[in-house]
Parts: structure tokens; C-alpha cells; sequence
């Protein structure tokens, strides 16, 4: 798991069995960088406030109702190629999907 800032944006990159999620590196909860968090199989825990997440899926395990801001991602020979441009300039929390 790292956590790395594409044009200003920040990115969480997960590699589970081989496979390289992307998500916006931000807490829908307070926008708290996930990269600081911990990782154990595919659950990720917010270091904030615990809440904790399915990096494979997006889906919140904890609370159920919120979600990551998944990427697309593709790999070309041994780059890691993320559509950032996916979430728009300012991700979610700019969108009022923060949730309180």
C-alpha cells in the first residue's frame, strides 16, 4: 500500500494478490490520507477514526454506508497507469459526498 499525489491528487495504490487498486487517498469520512492507515488482507482501517474499508470493492465495511472513490486502473508493461481525471478536479468531499 502507498500513497502518492498524481497532479496534485492524492492516490492510494493497493496490490492484493497481484492486482493494483487505486482509490482517492482521502477518508470519506474527514478526508484523512488512507495511506496512513493499516492494511490487514483486504481490509483497510482509517488511522483517524477506524473506520475501515474493502480496498478490492470501495465498499465500507465500517460504517456500511460509505465507500472509497475507486480509480481505474490499467498496467502497461511495468507502469501503473491511474484515471485520475475520473473523480474530477477536486474528488468527492468537493461533490458533497462527505460524509459527516
Amino acid at each position: 500500500m502507498v500513497g502518492l499525489e498524481i497532479e496534485g491528487r492524492p492516490i492510494l495504490l493497493v496490490n492484493i494478490d497481484s492486482r493494483i487498486y487505486a482509490h482517492l487517498d482521502a477518508c470519506p469520512h474527514q478526508n484523512s490520507r488512507l495511506s496512513e492507515g493499516t492494511l490487514t488482507d483486504r481490509i483497510l482501517r482509517c488511522s483517524r477514526h477506524h473506520w475501515e474499508f474493502d480496498v478490492c470493492s470501495g465498499a465500507g465495511v465500517n460504517p456500511q454506508t460509505a465507500h472509497l472513490t475507486a480509480l481505474p486502473v490499467r498496467i502497461e508493461g511495468d507502469d501503473i497507469l491511474v484515471d485520475i481525471d475520473a473523480v474530477g478536479p477536486f474528488g468527492p468531499a468537493a461533490k458533497g459526498e462527505q460524509n459527516q
